[in-house]
């Protein structure tokens, strides 16, 4: 059996008082947390962006959670439901498997 890395989204949740990974403070939840996992969020000005946006809003929630976990996120938070936000990181999770956007490289830092 394959050992596969998870990436436990709660995980990367900034935690009150605490450091917020250079984000800025006034920034809502959900975009921390999407700097924190890719550094970037979704240009929803970008219409293969917003298609895919309707890709996952349209889906059943069910097949969106699944769709991050196949991919190694997990995205259910300490309370057992999908955290904020987590239908951006499956656009993210898309776009970079479709090539419109490519994950950071962070072993040069």
């Amino acid at each position: 059996m394959e050992n596969k890395k998870i990436i436990r989204v709660a995980d990367y949740l900034p935690k009150p008082g605490g450091e917020d990974n250079g984000c800025d403070f006034a920034l809502p939840m959900a975009d921390k947390l999407l700097f924190a996992l890719f550094g970037g969020m979704p240009d929803y000005s970008n219409p293969k962006f917003e298609e895919l946006w309707q890709e996952i809003h349209n889906a059943e929630s069910e097949s969106g959670i699944r769709y991050c976990l196949e991919r190694s996120v997990d995205i259910i938070g300490d309370d057992g439901e999908p955290v904020d936000g987590w239908r951006d990181i499956a656009v993210m999770l898309k776009a970079i498997e479709l090539g419109i956007i490519e994950l950071a490289d962070k072993s040069d830092d």
